[in-house]
């Protein structure tokens, strides 16, 4: 899945959760849910076995920041904003730590780390570029979902209607 999801996703787990000791694992736990619906993702569209390609690298950077400018945008200020930040990174933070180089190579491959590595690439559930409607599709819809519970109106603790 792209970054963007995955980071607006955390940070919408963060003004749900409201606390940071239950946003934060949930956030991160978010992610391997969201790896498993079906989707596209810059390694598939430009992707290579013999390594990351310049345009992969240049899709993940600018997805990434997208994803970060998103987040500022519609977090904002508002209640919560700090929970939501930080839920924002634990969404993000496991490709951040395979992804990036150099520590990338060392957190796929160490003993200490490798095995969630594995554990995370066993859910990927990549789509190849030719059904794009479907592997786009279902991250524009985690985007719309996670922005709505992000900007609706924080309900007051005690004030619910019996009905």
């Amino acid at each position: 899945m792209l970054a963007t999801p995955h980071i607006i996703g955390g940070a919408a787990v963060g003004k749900l959760a409201r606390r940071a000791w239950i946003a934060f694992p949930l956030a991160f736990g978010l992610h391997f849910l969201l790896d498993f619906t079906p989707h596209i993702d810059s390694h598939a569209l430009f992707g290579s076995p013999y390594g990351y390609t310049r345009p992969e690298i240049i899709m993940g950077i600018l997805d990434f920041l997208l994803g970060v400018v998103l987040v500022i945008v519609v977090v904002g200020r508002r209640p919560g904003w700090k929970v939501m930040y930080g839920a924002a990174f634990f969404g993000i933070v496991l490709d951040l730590l395979e992804n990036i180089p150099p520590g990338g190579h060392w957190w796929r491959t160490s003993a200490a780390t490798g095995w969630l590595s594995t554990f995370h690439h066993h859910f990927q559930n990549n789509v190849p570029p030719s059904q794009w409607l479907l592997g786009f599709g279902t991250q524009i819809v985690v985007l719309a979902i996670a922005v709505w519970i992000i900007r609706a109106p924080a309900k007051a603790p005690g004030n619910h209607r019996n009905v």
